[in-house]
């Protein structure tokens, strides 16, 4: 036998628990574990960003065509306008809570590059 194994081969400093799996290899697997769950969490986040800023570039374009006055049915367009409006509010507050679960707690940026347009009345 080597020098600092015992009888079974275990190597001294690793350590064996009930399973026979080393202490190193279950740290190994948790930090793999964790890098995937952080991987995962910044995906997330990222796939929120790009829909709420598709989100605001559509609500952007319905308030150009309502100041224009080039929209055949303005009520409509009022409507639509609304409801991108409470959608954009819904993936923000969505985008919010993701960047928590990623470890970003200030939020003071938000409104400076996600800004939410006032609701349009007619």
């Amino acid at each position: 036998m080597g020098r600092g194994a015992d009888k079974l081969g275990r190597r001294e400093g690793l350590g064996v628990n009930s399973t026979g799996m080393a202490f190193q290899d279950r740290s190994n697997a948790l930090q793999a574990l964790e890098a995937e769950f952080q991987a995962e969490k910044a995906s997330s986040l990222r796939k929120l960003e790009v829909k709420l800023e598709e989100t605001l570039r559509e609500l952007s374009e319905v308030e150009r065509q309502l100041r224009s006055h080039r929209t055949a049915d303005r009520r409509a367009q009022i409507a639509r306008h609304q409801a991108l409006r409470k959608e954009a509010e819904h993936q923000r507050w969505c985008f919010m809570v993701q960047r928590e679960a990623c470890g970003f707690v200030n939020h003071d940026d938000l409104d400076r590059y996600y800004p939410l347009p006032p609701s349009w009345r007619e």
